[in-house]
């Protein structure tokens, strides 16, 4: 698959689940939300996206950590 496709694919997903659950939560059309939403995770993973929690990364060498101002 050309990335160019892969792209396509990856926005029209992205497109039409998020239409079908604004359609959805506004009244407009019954359907599953759960798998929509599941449609739009993997949509958003597959672009390269990361919304989750972000992990703590140790300070540069010289640079104290925050909250500790007494130890380096």
């Amino acid at each position: 698959m050309t990335p160019r496709l892969q792209g396509w694919i990856i926005a029209g997903a992205t497109v039409w689940s998020m239409a079908t659950l604004t359609a959805t939560y506004a009244g407009f059309l019954k359907a599953d939300t759960a798998f929509v939403a599941s449609v739009l995770g993997g949509a958003i993973s597959a672009a390269g996206l990361n919304i989750g929690k972000k992990e703590e990364t140790t300070p540069p060498p010289g640079k104290k950590p925050d909250g500790d101002p007494g130890r380096y």
